[in-house]
């Protein structure tokens, strides 16, 4: 099973990492769409997995970290015009804000979703955890990560969004080292009733999935070319060795 990962949308021609052009998202969708794949919300993997049933042929997952505001704008009428799913994972302490973290590809122009936003796109977008102010879980303590999650919990009850229980890493990052301190962390993410952790990774998944915990994404960059996308899409990522 493909799940690919996006950030943010522009109009204004700019593209980096994270960011990709309208213009190519709208060519992406058009393979995805010509090419008979189905997109699904994580919910609904999670009931096909639960019911032990099939994926539909040629499934993926669109995801999309962070919930900038251009997903409101930009990819909320998109998912209309092509009848697809996505799921958007939110910085659940940041809702409204000004992105206040650091990192190359952020800039002072970037702002998120407000809770009036989040409330309007549930018809095609499912909403999933990305941690409540976008730390790096690998480089926080077992404790300051079930700070962490009580923090985010807090946030979706108080303001009564319908979130998933599904978790991105923030910048992909998790207790890789397998061991004790490993399995205490996917305690902690079960403890707090997540079902799936999503990590990087770029390989295409087997589902039902080995690890929960350790589902992999395909990492849609705005930099990527047409035919970069659609390695990536086929194989799991551009160079096959």
């Amino acid at each position: 099973m493909r799940i690919l990962e996006y950030h943010s949308i522009s109009i204004d021609g700019f593209e980096d990492q994270i960011t990709i052009r309208k213009e190519k998202i709208i060519e992406q969708f058009e393979y995805l769409k010509n090419n008979n794949y189905t997109t699904l919300w994580l919910s609904e993997v999670e009931s096909l997995r639960e019911k032990k049933q099939s994926l539909p042929p040629k499934s993926i997952v669109l995801t999309f970290d962070d919930g900038f505001r251009d997903n409101y704008f930009e990819l909320l009428p998109l998912l209309k015009q092509y009848n697809f799913k996505a799921v958007c994972f939110v910085v659940l302490g940041r809702i409204g804000q000004k992105v206040d973290w650091s990192g190359k590809y952020v800039n002072d122009n970037m702002f998120l979703m407000n809770k009036e936003q989040l409330l309007e796109i549930g018809s095609h977008i499912e909403l999933g955890y990305h941690t409540f102010k976008h730390d790096n879980y690998a480089s926080l303590t077992l404790d300051e990560i079930e700070k962490d999650l009580q923090l985010c919990h807090e946030v979706i009850a108080k303001e009564n969004l319908t979130v998933f229980p599904a978790l991105a890493y923030t910048y992909g990052g998790y207790y890789r080292k397998k061991g004790e301190k490993q399995q205490q962390f996917f305690a902690l993410l079960k403890k707090y009733g997540i079902i799936y952790g999503l990590r990087i990774g770029n390989r295409i998944n087997v589902f039902p999935f080995n690890n929960n915990y350790k589902v992999q994404r395909i990492d849609i960059r705005g930099l990527d070319s047409f035919e970069d996308f659609k390695k990536k899409v086929i194989f799991g990522r551009k160079k096959m060795f």
